[in-house]
């Protein structure tokens, strides 16, 4: 393999032009791992909650999309006119319907899966920021797509409006996307896709709680993802690194393991985050390879000839030098010329060579999604990861499923969720079970205490 060869795809790749000093900074084409755009204005800021996302989510594993032109007026207007009545019964009709969908004259009240389909994206730049989410979210998290794509088709109901509604509402078109997001979370997309399927048995549940459902799930990974990537090479793929949340309605101070353990972690990893996604861009291309991360590309590099790692070596060290020229950087001095000390050198020249404000700008995509759902402000401490006491049934109900489970194994479930507690927070949400009922007592022995199923 010719890694001099793959250097002009990454020269190409970042518009660097023969005789002329400059380049731009391009990324998700040969490591998409993220959705993050790197301008604000695309950027997905969640005023109306992950409703444009879930909307999305459900057109792309449906292989729909819709008319953004459509509006609650023209969904009303093709129900009654598909409908024979009389002329005088029309007004009375067309209140009927718009009173059992929604007041809202610009939005579906969602009494069925299927009109999750019908939720559409946030007008303006924005939407793009959105659609990447949903696809991203279906590339790396769903495993079993064919189960879900036909809980959102359009299915018996007893309702008599209702079924009225579904067989006339004929708005989306066949669409399939392209896979785009290449997953690098297996453990996390596995739990995803069993507690979805799980919610399908639930209908009625689902629909109450699949926003949140899924603004969590595109929170958990693309968290744990920040914290993966900070660990370099020292990272492990295949488990869940410790974040510890807070209960909404507990005190908190800087002596509880959330406040060092918890977003200030984040926090800190995303500062670099875009550097990392550079960084893998460019060894990626240099390797001829598609979205490996760090362990997975040093791992190829270790099984490489003697012959083939010195040219590879030669070529990455060409690269920084050829990138701190264009990028318009001092020449550098190199510390250790082997892998890691070369992958090092890659990091600090994107470091100095992309700006403050565009490495804020990327991480911002985190903080977004984290205050409107899982962040809240402590005072002085800032912000730490929160939980509600809506989205700790939810979890509950996705973890203890349909049989009972000991406490001790319900904590465990939720660490596979992401979800750690200090043994402050445990004491209260035992204590919360025990007020709600969904505590099976056997005996005093906390081992010996159950979680019920919630549904």
């Amino acid at each position: 393999m010719s890694y001099l060869e793959n250097l002009k795809e990454l020269r190409k790749l970042l518009r660097i032009k023969d005789n002329k000093q400059g380049l731009t900074h391009t990324i998700n084409v040969n490591s998409p791992i993220l959705p993050f755009p790197t301008r604000n204005p695309e950027r997905a800021k969640f005023a109306r909650g992950f409703d444009g996302v879930t909307g999305e989510f459900t057109r792309i594993v449906s292989n729909s999309s819709l008319n953004e032109e459509v509006e609650m007026k023209t969904i009303v207007e093709n129900i009654s006119q598909n409908v024979n009545m009389a002329e005088e019964d029309k007004p009375h009709f067309i209140r009927l319907i718009r009173m059992f969908l929604s007041g809202d004259k610009h939005s579906m009240k969602v009494f069925h899966p299927h009109i999750l389909q019908y939720i559409p994206l946030t007008s303006g730049s924005e939407s793009k920021g959105e659609a990447n989410i949903a696809l991203f979210m279906r590339d790396v998290l769903l495993v079993d797509q064919e189960e879900l794509r036909v809980f959102f088709k359009k299915s018996d109901t007893d309702h008599l409006v209702a079924k009225l509604i579904l067989d006339q509402l004929d708005f989306l078109k066949e669409k399939k996307r392209e896979k785009k997001y290449f997953a690098k979370l297996p453990h996390i997309a596995q739990v995803f896709t069993e507690d979805i399927l799980f919610m399908t048995k639930h209908r009625e549940f689902f629909v109450e709680n699949i926003h949140l459902f899924l603004a969590y799930y595109y929170f958990f990974y693309i968290t744990q993802l920040t914290l993966k990537l900070a660990q370099r090479h020292k990272a492990h793929f295949n488990n869940v690194n410790e974040v510890v949340y807070t209960l909404d309605w507990e005190g908190t101070s800087k002596s509880r393991v959330g406040y060092e353990r918890g977003y200030q972690q984040i926090k800190e990893n995303a500062r670099e985050l875009l550097l990392h996604i550079n960084s893998l861009e460019h060894l990626n291309t240099i390797f001829g390879t598609k979205a490996l991360s760090y362990p997975e590309l040093k791992e190829i590099y270790n099984k490489l000839s003697d012959e083939n790692k010195n040219e590879f070596l030669s070529a990455l060290k060409m690269w920084i030098e050829e990138y701190r020229y264009h990028a318009s950087l001092p020449s550098i001095t190199f510390v250790s010329e082997d892998y890691e000390g070369l992958v090092g050198a890659l990091f600090k020249s994107l470091s100095e060579g992309v700006s403050e404000e565009t490495k804020s700008r990327y991480a911002l995509s985190i903080e977004e999604i984290g205050k409107r759902y899982f962040l809240k402000t402590r005072g002085a401490l800032g912000y730490m990861l929160n939980v509600s006491q809506e989205f700790l049934l939810l979890m509950t109900a996705v973890s203890v499923k349909d049989s009972r489970k000991s406490l001790k194994d319900v904590f465990s479930e939720f660490e596979k969720r992401g979800i750690f507690f200090d043994r402050y927070s445990q004491e209260a949400v035992v204590y919360l079970f025990d007020k709600l009922n969904l505590l099976d007592k056997k005996s005093d022995s906390g081992d010996a205490q159950y979680v019920k199923p919630i549904l």
